[in-house]
């Protein structure tokens, strides 16, 4: 689709605009769960690569050295290109929402205002401009006024605590099998 063409006085120009900054947030937010759902899978089969290693090799230290060693290398290159990836990609999101948040405050895609109470979850109540979803979000998710402590916690900042869960779990094999080789 392309931009049509005006000045920023436009609406069809600013709805555009805003629509665009929707669609990019939205393909990383896709980017991300699917390059979650592509590393965690390979994880969980290293991790499975683990026990199995575990149950067969116990007896033989040496070679459980070499195949635990192997599948941890692995583990940790694959949990630090994960988090990597998935923390440019969360960055990229808050930047589409942050440019839609910014359209909004200087010149909404909608003229006008559309209150609206919305009535959350919680049991709160929130009132909202219904022309300017980003706004909304942005208020809704605000710490100084945030309905539970639960939006206080941002859902990016939560999955980019897994790949370094992984990353540590992959550490501690390593000193654990090195430990009970050596020692």
């Amino acid at each position: 689709m392309t931009a049509p063409a005006g000045s920023m006085d436009d609406p069809a120009v600013r709805r555009w605009l805003h629509d665009k900054y929707e669609r990019l947030a939205a393909e990383e937010g896709e980017l991300a769960a699917s390059r979650t759902s592509y590393f965690a899978a390979i994880g969980t089969v290293l991790i499975t690569g683990l026990i199995v290693a575990l149950n067969y090799f116990l007896t033989t230290p040496r070679t459980l050295l070499v195949v635990a060693t192997f599948l941890a290398g692995l583990g940790i290159l694959i949990s630090f290109t994960w988090a990597v990836l998935l923390h440019r990609t969360l960055d990229a999101q808050a930047l589409w929402r942050e440019s839609a948040v910014q359209l909004e405050r200087l010149q909404p895609p909608v003229a006008g205002e559309l209150p609206g109470v919305v009535t959350l979850r919680s049991g709160g109540t929130m009132t909202i401009d219904l022309l300017r979803p980003y706004s909304a979000h942005d208020r809704r998710f605000s710490k100084d006024r945030s309905v539970s402590w639960m939006d206080r916690l941002r859902p990016g900042a939560l999955s980019e605590l897994l790949p370094l869960c992984f990353l540590g779990v992959w550490i501690a094999v390593l000193v654990a099998v090195w430990g009970f080789v050596l020692l």
